[in-house]
């Protein structure tokens, strides 16, 4: 019992948050909305758990770093756009520029996500947040790492 307790309370943050555009929730420039670990730990769960159960994941979680880093280890669930490559990897982003989009990179002194977040609201996409603690310190959290190594 006490399992689903801890379950659901982690859907209804997720619920919750994904209903509120990111322009209410957090600063109006774009490159300055952020999301802590603790929420976006939360949502990576969700999105496990939909895609387990062969549903559509509510948000994308992108890693702006460069592949190799990608590669050794990132944030389950992430794809890897490094900034440098936004224009060539326009594809790889959602169709709905409405989707809510969860961009990292190492830490709070990486630019990447940052200028990441600013060509994506240049090109349309309006719910894009920074996770602006880095994947150094997701991973030092003990929350969930993919490898492709």
């Amino acid at each position: 019992m006490r399992v689903k307790k801890m379950l659901v309370i982690p859907a209804v943050a997720v619920a919750i948050f994904i209903s509120v555009p990111a322009s209410r929730c957090f600063a109006s420039s774009p490159g300055d909305q952020m999301i802590d670990t603790g929420l976006l730990h939360a949502m990576v769960v969700e999105n496990a758990y939909r895609m387990e159960a062969g549903r559509k994941m509510k948000f994308m979680i992108i890693d702006a770093r460069s592949p190799e880093e990608y590669n050794e280890a990132h944030v389950f669930g992430a794809v890897s756009i490094p900034e440098k490559d936004f224009e060539k990897s326009l594809r790889l982003l959602p169709g709905d520029r409405n989707t809510l989009m969860v961009v990292y990179c190492n830490d709070r002194k990486c630019v990447q996500s940052r200028r990441w977040a600013v060509k994506a609201f240049a090109a349309g996409y309006s719910n894009v947040i920074v996770y602006s603690d880095g994947f150094p310190y997701w991973k030092e959290q003990h929350m969930p790492v993919a490898a492709l190594r």
